[in-house]
């Protein structure tokens, strides 16, 4: 029975897609309870995807964790949905009725779940419910956890340099680089986190490692770098080819999942 979890956690956080057993449209075919208030038509699919499976993998072996994902993949389809539901159906207007009543249940499950959750100590939740209502009980407790060391996922350390970064950007760096050492193959990069550490090198007016940085998101293809601005704010003495092999050697590390602080 503990394999058999420990596989459905991993059903979970991967998203269910890599080695889930079942397709969504099977476990509707089994259990239609797990789909009968989503819109039966083809928008939102991949969003409904999830929460079909995560609903099914819920059900073989609850967790905290899991209410955690459901959290996510509601608030997704909710934005899915109901940019769905403006878009009118001349022909079959009971599809757009449809989609509608999906998104009040999309509303109704989404507030269920928040109203579950609220006094959970799971570390994600806690962030959750920080992040998104600003609780400070939830907030102490996940301070206490990164003291206990028990914040060991990218989007954990991710939550705390948000905290970090209002007042202590050593703190914040030092989450991001955790967070990029805890990323594993089946994980995809949060390129937000070289945007964040070229702008907080930046405000630290260490332009080098900001010029590493921007340099690093420009290769992952995030849009919209400049490496120019940052250039011109460089020592006149500065080896341009110097910080862009480093940024290399960081861009390697990265893509093989061996970086370390």
């Amino acid at each position: 029975m503990r394999i058999a979890g420990i596989v459905l956690s991993i059903f979970a956080i991967t998203g269910c897609d890599v080695l889930f057993p079942m397709t969504a449209a099977k476990i509707c075919e089994e259990h239609a309870e797990f789909c009968a208030d989503l819109n039966p038509d083809g928008w939102c699919l991949a969003e409904k995807s999830r929460i079909i499976k995560h609903r099914y993998t819920y059900q073989q072996s609850p967790s905290e964790l899991l209410d955690y994902y459901l959290l996510e993949d509601f608030e997704k389809y909710k934005v899915c949905i109901n940019n769905a539901a403006q878009i009118e159906h001349i022909v079959q207007v009971e599809k757009q009725t449809k989609r509608r009543q999906a998104a009040v249940n999309a509303e109704r499950e989404l507030n269920r779940l928040v109203r579950k959750t609220r006094h959970s100590k799971e570390p994600h939740l806690l962030l959750y419910h920080w992040s998104r209502f600003g609780r400070k009980d939830a907030l102490e407790h996940f301070l206490v956890l990164e003291k206990q060391g028990k914040l060991n996922t990218p989007s954990l350390q991710l939550g705390l340099a948000s905290y970090y970064v209002k007042f202590d950007l050593e703190k914040a760096k030092r989450a991001l680089y955790q967070a990029l050492s805890l990323y594993t193959k089946d994980d995809d990069i949060d390129t937000e986190i070289f945007i964040s550490l070229s702008t907080i090198n930046l405000k630290q007016e260490n332009y080098p490692d900001a010029y590493v940085w921007a340099y690093v998101a420009r290769e992952f293809k995030v849009a919209n770098i400049s490496l120019g601005d940052i250039k011109l704010a460089l020592p006149t003495s500065t080896d341009i080819e110097q910080l862009e092999n480093k940024a290399q050697r960081l861009i390697d590390d990265i893509e093989d999942r061996v970086f370390t602080l």
